[in-house]
């Protein structure tokens, strides 16, 4: 499991089977942040694998892949 979590007020947002679900679900949170709060609006975020794995790789290759369909 991916566990999305809002650093900046820390805070579990989901958690995830897939990194592609777990950006996905980032990308929606900070919409609807920027929404209610303004354009210029943000918070951070970390992405956790429950096993322990690195998954920063493929973090980076489910936004480049989010970003080629856009």
């Amino acid at each position: 499991m991916i566990i999305l979590t809002d650093t900046f007020s820390d805070r579990i947002i989901s958690s995830h089977r897939t990194v592609r679900a777990a950006v996905v679900a980032q990308r929606k949170h900070l919409s609807a942040i920027r929404r209610r709060n303004g354009v210029n609006s943000y918070t951070t975020y970390s992405f956790t694998c429950t096993d322990g794995r690195d998954i920063s790789e493929e973090i980076l290759n489910a936004k480049l892949e989010l970003d080629c369909k856009l």
